[in-house]
């Protein structure tokens, strides 16, 4: 069995992923009791991860203990300093490609997760890696920022396999699958 790759992330309503300062404040002022039930039964079903570099450095800057313990994680950079993490293990990669087929190879047939912002995301697109998009749309708008998804490719069309509002804020979980896949 194949692990998908699947981009689960939270998006305004215009698309951004972190606002102009490239930060998560106006997602983080959405708490996390009506999201938790979704965010545990997808990470229920994630056999690794993959996340760029700028994700890992705001993970590092946020100071939080790594989230991650026990799945196999690779970071693409071709930077050679990345910040440490206590308790974080990962493979850092050059090579988006080679990030999702080590990830897909070590899932054992479970979700590869596609952390973080869209620039890493919108490569795998490009690559034609990417099959699944689970994007929680939040009820703000930020006007500028890091886009959700942002790629090369003219056109990729996506089959909505789901529709679904969470909690009273709003949010509505929507679930796409490439059409290609």
């Amino acid at each position: 069995m194949t692990a998908d790759t699947v981009y689960y992330v939270a998006q305004s309503l215009d698309g951004f992923v972190a606002d102009r300062d490239e930060a998560l404040d106006w997602l983080l002022a959405f708490g996390f009791d009506d999201f938790q039930q979704q965010y545990d039964t997808f990470l229920s079903h994630v056999g690794a991860i993959v996340m760029g570099a700028g994700t890992l450095r705001w993970l590092a800057a946020e100071g939080e203990p790594w989230g991650y313990t026990g799945t196999p994680t690779w970071v693409v950079s071709g930077s050679d300093a990345l910040p440490a993490i206590a308790g974080a293990q990962y493979e850092q990669v050059a090579d988006p490609v080679t990030a999702v087929a080590a990830a897909r190879a070590a899932a054992a047939g479970r979700d590869v997760w596609v952390v973080g912002g869209g620039r890493l995301a919108g490569s795998l697109v490009d690559a034609g890696l990417l099959d699944r998009l689970h994007l929680t749309v939040m009820p703000v708008t930020l006007g500028a920022g890091t886009r959700v998804l942002p790629h090369g490719a003219t056109s990729i069309p996506w089959h909505l396999e789901s529709a679904q509002p969470i909690g009273s804020a709003g949010a509505v979980e929507l679930r796409y699958r490439a059409r290609s896949s």
